[in-house]
């Protein structure tokens, strides 16, 4: 079962991706741009940043097929970082697309004109769901840094990343209304977005790596209010064949040593 939601989730990245893309450079109605267009990479990188890297990166931090919890996180934390970067690039090519014609934010500054609400909607939206994007990969290099000091910061990054995931779709599915797509091809998208982001943002396939983790050989268990160092506990409990002073005196060298006699 496991394998099988793994290939889900690999299909499910791959699929959006690909039908936006097809949409915008393929044989259909409101596609065929050339690549050369700035225009035209703006689609087709955000639509590889976030339905497609940012599920990947999502998939690794869940599936145990790629290796141990620090294996898991170095590939989410790789995969998230260059959907980042991807993410920004395609907002400067929309930046240069409409610089000439003076159009940010869905206002046009030369005509002194709003775009339909639609546009206005997905070009403030855009802004939101970068900016949390760029804090998501500052919160996640900050949460490495003081996980190596034995701290947990920022709890609420995993939920942070689901809802940028969400918003995504909702802007593919925005963009879907006001471009130039027949009515089918605008459905076909819309929906097949918002299913593998529903797919790849919901499902668990094992309990996240925040529970514990290894540190410089020290079990670190998830307390309130961080992390703190496990230590073996010391038995107490008194064999009925050793003398009570020589139980006295292991236990006055474990406590000077740190460490719990074995019973």
């Amino acid at each position: 079962m496991a394998n099988f939601i793994d290939v889900g989730f690999l299909v499910a990245a791959l699929a959006a991706c690909v039908a936006v893309i097809f949409g915008m450079v393929g044989p259909v109605k409101g596609g065929g741009m050339a690549l050369s267009s700035t225009f035209a990479w703006h689609p087709i990188l955000m639509s590889v940043a976030f339905p497609c890297l940012m599920m990947l990166g999502r998939w690794a931090y869940v599936s145990d097929e790629i290796g141990d919890k620090e294996t898991q996180r170095s590939v989410h934390r790789g995969l998230m970082m260059l959907a980042t970067f991807i993410g920004i690039a395609g907002y400067v090519m929309i930046f240069m697309a409409h610089l000439p014609l003076k159009t940010f934010f869905g206002y046009n500054f030369s005509t002194k004109k709003w775009a339909v609400p639609t546009r206005v909607a997905h070009d403030w939206l855009g802004y939101a769901i970068l900016l949390m994007t760029l804090a998501q990969s500052a919160m996640g290099l900050y949460k490495l840094m003081s996980a190596r000091e034995g701290r947990s910061i920022f709890k609420f990054h995993g939920t942070m990343g689901k809802v940028v995931m969400v918003l995504s779709a909702v802007n593919i599915c925005l963009a879907c209304i006001f471009w130039g797509w027949s009515p089918g091809y605008k459905i076909f998208v819309a929906l097949l977005t918002v299913s593998v982001t529903a797919f790849g943002t919901f499902t668990q396939l094992r309990k996240a790596p925040e529970d514990s983790m290894m540190l410089d050989g020290l079990v670190l268990k998830k307390t309130r209010p961080s992390w703190k160092v496990q230590r073996p506990e010391v038995c107490l409990q008194r064999p009925s064949h050793v003398s009570t002073s020589v139980l006295l005196k292991t236990l006055h060298i474990s406590v000077e040593c740190g460490v719990s006699p074995k019973c």
